[in-house]
């Protein structure tokens, strides 16, 4: 991608190119510079300043508000109500959730779409299942049963195994019975499928690779992995005879060290084969779907610092680098023309396609967002966007190989997006790219680190200046796209802040990884000198900017308000004013010891069974510092979380209230490591905003607070060890492609009073609803 123009406008920022078009993709292009770009998907603690009484009366239409201000979320939650795409282009059909009270699973028949847009209210309804209640990660249409194989749990707790879905009667079915299932591939005649089932609740684990006769249902073991080279999580590929199969392991359990490695599963005595360099450095290879001349496997893999593509000749052995990207190629599919691909970094996409057997880029497009490739088969491909004014397009296109030398011919048009009604509803934020400096330097260059984040400002500011808060995102921040709940946040007049603090992705494989072993150290500075930079230029005091995030966001969260100022030697800290986490972890050690990625665990903090990695575990634990804790903390849970198990939350509220710490507590019985449902999602909201209101009236907000008016939550089976209501995903942290600085602004300046803060905590109390069980006060 070379450096973009900043389009002033969402409407320039859109560029005409994702409407219908049709370009001739110039060889030329392959000359466009390149940015800079880059783990693997990782997992996702509370005051007492409560939020005020509220009203147990559900209100119509779910709405929430924060002071004077009332927000309507059903345009938010439900306003375009699809999500979470799978397509079968070969088989033309699309899959996807319809979103409300319950998920619902459906399918669109392609064929029948014709040249406009696509029907998604036309889809028919395939499952009686309410999947806002499980997991489901992945789906596989087979066509010649007219079945939908699914990569699914029962409870929303992870332990995901296969299931088939007959799309005629709406059966479901589980196939296999596994503590917990890595991934699932098909033969290319669709009737063996390769997966990884893992053995156990807890490291180490026994991970085997079966084959499945999809006729009988029948699953055969073929070879199970060792210390030295554990499997790990793949899409498997299958060769075009099907007589070998291709996966990922990883050496002694390190995500730094993943390799791509065959089986072939005929053989008298079945061995596992290393395809790629063992001594090179790199994350987590994707092999794409299909071959090249019968012959060449592509891949994406970080060898050289970026996602990049490479192409292994089974014929011999080698393994050759096709693109050379300083941004990562996040996306990618093989088709008649080449491969259609999408590098990028936060700032934006490049849509490039690139000759599979020489490496030459044919064409490239640059888009403002981000860009994903979702499927791609003979000439179509289907791609998305999403940015912070683009809260979802996808588009069909159309790709022919050039005649007599001609480069290849690209067509795309528009066949999802929402109402330009709607979406002008529920776009409520300014969105501005900037950088942030923090305190040390970037050795490559010499100069003073910076980091990259984008600023939501709301388009409706409060009047009241004391009423104005800034959240900055803790973890997984500086992503361009749209984020429901940075909207409704600036809906309510809030600010966020989404910075990509050291260890985020999107940037290469070097600044991804400067967090590793350093779990809780200087990224969480980085947070100190983001809060600093926020006091400078959007004119708030240390009482009006929290912090806020899930998973590992979640304990950022905690850790950013209970820092000991001595980690590694930065003698920092800073006065946050509040904090929101969702299903961050509090104790590393036992976070390693129940959750189903411990080898995440190891790469961000280290092997507890090493003496002084594990002292390092537990000085950064959360739970070791809750002394420290002095800012007001809203921690939410699901309590069928296995990523990150909700005991991580609970031990932490325990100790924070027997310290007479300010903490308030929600639980979600039934959800897992996010929370789904749009009546949950509403009432995790007006927690979330009853909660921002008392932290600003602490700050002196002076504003009316109108009764909060938030749907009752039902009552557990049997008293729960936890306060319990259901509630919304975790934020991600999203935002847009300008890239200019925000300007100063006056600066806010006094924090409430001692006085005036205890008067605060002493006058407020939780809703009815948040109330169940014996950890209500």
């Amino acid at each position: 991608m070379g450096v973009m123009s900043r389009p002033t406008t969402p409407a320039a920022r859109r560029v005409t190119t994702t409407r219908a078009l049709i370009l001739a993709l110039s060889c030329a292009a392959a000359s466009v510079s390149a940015l800079g770009c880059a783990p693997p998907n990782a997992a996702k603690p509370y005051p007492a300043t409560e939020p005020p009484a509220g009203d147990a009366t559900p209100p119509p239409g779910h709405v929430v508000r924060y002071f004077d201000r009332a927000i309507e979320l059903d345009p938010f939650l439900s306003g375009f109500p699809y999500r979470d795409w799978e397509s079968s282009l070969e088989t033309g059909a699309l899959f996807f959730f319809e979103i409300g009270e319950r998920y619902t699973l459906k399918m669109l028949d392609l064929a029948a779409q014709g040249d406009g847009a696509f029907d998604l209210a036309g889809a028919r309804v395939i499952s009686d299942v309410d999947w806002s209640a499980r997991s489901l990660w992945g789906a596989h249409h087979h066509a010649a049963t007219n079945t939908l194989w699914l990569h699914a749990d029962e409870r929303n707790d992870e332990q995901m195994n296969l299931w088939t879905l007959a799309l005629d009667s709406g059966a479901l079915t589980q196939i296999t019975e596994h503590d917990y299932v890595y991934g699932f591939g098909f033969s290319e005649d669709q009737q063996t499928i390769a997966y990884l089932p893992r053995t156990g609740k807890q490291a180490p684990y026994r991970t085997c690779l079966n084959l499945l006769d999809v006729a009988s249902k029948r699953a055969r073991e073929v070879v199970c992995d060792s210390p030295a080279l554990t499997f790990t999580w793949s899409s498997l590929r299958f060769s075009p005879e099907g007589d070998e199969v291709f996966f990922n392991a990883q050496i002694k359990g390190d995500r730094n060290r993943v390799q791509l490695v065959s089986v072939q599963p005929g053989a008298a005595s079945p061995k596992v084969k290393v395809i790629t360099r063992r001594r090179v450095l790199r994350n987590s290879p994707h092999a794409l779907e299909g071959w090249v001349d019968g012959d060449a496997l592509l891949f994406l893999a970080n060898d050289d610092g970026y996602n990049n593509l490479y192409s292994y000749s089974r014929k011999t052995g080698a393994i050759r680098q096709l693109t050379r990207f300083k941004e990562d190629i996040t996306s990618a599919r093989l088709v008649d023309a080449g491969v259609f691909a999408v590098h990028r970094t936060p700032r934006g996409s490049t849509i490039v396609l690139v000759d599979p057997r020489t490496g030459q880029v044919q064409g490239a497009l640059e888009q403002p967002g981000t860009a994903d490739v979702i499927d791609g088969h003979g000439e179509r491909v289907l791609w998305t966007q999403r940015a912070p004014d683009i809260v979802f397009e996808g588009n069909l296109a159309t790709v022919t190989r050039g005649e007599g030398g001609k480069p290849p011919a690209f067509q795309s048009r528009r066949v999802i997006s929402l109402d330009p009604e709607l979406e002008r509803a529920v776009v409520r934020c300014e969105a501005e790219a900037v950088t942030i400096p923090t305190f040390d330097r970037d050795p490559a260059t010499g100069a003073p680190r910076a980091l990259h984040a984008f600023v939501l400002r709301p388009k409706q500011p409060l009047a009241d200046p004391a009423a104005r808060l800034a959240m900055i995102t803790a973890f997984y921040g500086g992503e361009n796209r749209y984020s429901t709940f940075e909207n409704i946040m600036c809906a309510a007049g809030l600010t966020v802040v989404s910075p990509a603090v050291r260890g985020s992705q999107g940037f290469g494989k070097r600044f991804s990884s400067l967090n590793d072993k350093d779990l809780g150290g200087d990224e969480i500075v980085d947070l100190f000198h983001v809060a600093r930079w926020v006091e400078r230029n959007l004119g708030l005091a240390p009482a009006q900017i929290g912090v806020f995030g899930g998973s590992h966001g979640g304990y950022a969260t905690m850790r950013a308000l209970t820092f000991p100022p001595e980690t590694n030697g930065r003698n920092d800290r800073y006065p946050f004013g509040f904090g929101l986490s969702h299903a961050g972890f509090s104790d590393i050690k036992s976070f390693y010891d129940a959750t189903n990625i411990p080898d995440w665990v190891v790469l961000e903090s280290g092997d507890p069974g090493k003496p002084d990695e594990l002292a390092r575990m537990r000085d950064r634990s959360p739970l070791s510092h809750v002394e420290l804790l002095e800012a007001p903390l809203l921690v939410t849970h699901g309590a069928n979380d296995w990523r990150v198990p909700v005991d991580e939350s609970r031990r932490f509220v325990d100790k924070a209230r027997a310290l007479q710490k300010p903490v308030t507590y929600v639980e979600f019985p039934g959800q897992g490591h996010h929370i789904e449902g749009v009546e949950r999602v509403a009432q995790l909201y007006q927690a979330r905003l009853d909660f921002l209101s008392s932290v600003a009236r602490r700050s002196g907000a002076s504003a009316p607070v109108p009764a909060a008016q938030a749907p009752a939550a039902p009552a557990p089976a049997a008293p729960a060890p936890a306060a319990q209501a259901p509630a919304a995903q975790a934020p991600a942290a999203q935002a847009p492609a300008a890239q200019a600085p925000a300007q100063p602004r006056p600066r806010a300046r006094g924090r409430a009073s001692a006085a005036r803060r205890k008067k605060a905590d002493a006058g407020s109390r939780l809703p009815a609803w948040y109330c169940v069980a014996r950890r209500c006060p």
